[in-house]
């Protein structure tokens, strides 16, 4: 018995002495100090920040940023709790986060609550109670007011638009979203909201539908699909062309490296360059119009293969990775 013991012993220590040395020759603990994937991102200033996400075979609640003026990274206060699927967003100055789950096994937070972590702050506080649990969702800043985006509610797809006032602390629900899903990612320009792609147990798990939202008017609009589904991306907007790149096809069990491009005047389709490490569940840090964007963290493999292969890369959509 005893030698059994040993050489299952010895199989293991083998076997995660294989997985950490495998981790460094693929370069996926270059960059952040914690590799974490399930994340969104925000920036405020020179800084792109991320929060909590699923690490190595645990839930994270540490934060972190990437100062493009020194080209280091920074730690930041933890996440009052663990959670992973955290929505992100700044006004510039103060890092907001909502939502999430509280384990692994896609556990929500029952607890869902809005966090504001203000500049050169030590913690981060409890600002408001969201209107319902809620994960796997996306967040936006516009005009004094938090936007959170789809999601799901337990194991719900949500079709909802909910605003927060932060002046009055109140909430207020908006037009609802043509496509209920998960998973999906937004972007901003002129005024108006770009939600595309994403999940849902309707649609599958590569929505290829992009949907646009008027925040003046409050409604929606259907654009031009795209050429592929996916979920688990991001999207940004350059000179009146949305980017929508990286993320995961389930049912294909890969990553998706691709870059396309849809011109939002022409509604015409184009291709960019990869994504020079594929990657899904990571975080977007847009720098506006004259500034660079970086993908941050994400799995390097797909689905549930997440939990040991996420990453702590920093690479520029262009390609260039960065580390610390």
């Amino acid at each position: 018995m005893k030698r059994l013991f040993a050489t299952i012993i010895g199989i293991l220590v083998l076997a995660v002495g294989g997985l950490f040395l495998g981790r460094a020759l693929m370069g996926w603990d270059d960059g952040m100090d914690y590799p974490r994937s399930e994340i969104h991102g925000t920036t405020a200033g020179n800084k792109a920040f991320v929060a909590g996400g699923i690490g190595l075979f645990r839930v994270l609640d540490s934060c972190e940023y990437y100062d493009i003026s020194d080209g280091e990274l920074h730690s930041c206060p933890d996440l009052p709790r663990p959670l992973h699927h955290v929505a992100m967003a700044s006004d510039g100055k103060t890092v907001f986060a909502s939502g999430g789950y509280i384990a692994l096994p896609f556990e929500q937070d029952p607890n869902g609550t809005l966090f504001a972590l203000e500049d050169g702050s030590a913690e981060w506080e409890a600002i408001a109670k969201l209107p319902h649990p809620i994960g796997q969702h996306a967040m936006v800043y516009r005009d004094e007011k938090l936007y959170l985006v789809g999601g799901q509610r337990g194991t719900t797809d949500l079709s909802t638009l909910w605003s927060y006032d932060i002046g009055t602390g109140q909430w207020a629900e908006k037009a609802l979203m043509p496509t209920a899903r998960h998973s999906h990612a937004i972007a901003v320009a002129d005024n108006i909201l770009y939600v595309s792609g994403g999940r849902s147990k309707a649609l599958g798990t590569e929505i290829d539908i992009i949907e646009a939202y008027d925040f003046a008017s409050d409604q929606w609009r259907v654009l031009p699909k795209m050429k592929t589904g996916r979920g688990g991306h991001s999207s940004f907007v350059r000179n009146g062309k949305l980017h929508i790149i990286g993320g995961e096809s389930i049912s294909g069990n890969g990553l998706i490296a691709s870059h396309e491009i849809l011109d939002l005047q022409s509604q015409q389709w184009s291709s960019g360059a990869p994504l020079k490490f594929p990657r899904h569940g990571f975080a977007i840090a847009d720098f506006g119009a004259d500034g660079d964007v970086y993908a941050i963290g994400g799995g390097a493999r797909a689905g549930l293969q997440t939990i040991y292969s996420v990453t702590a890369t920093i690479q520029k959509v262009n390609g260039q990775k960065i580390s610390d």
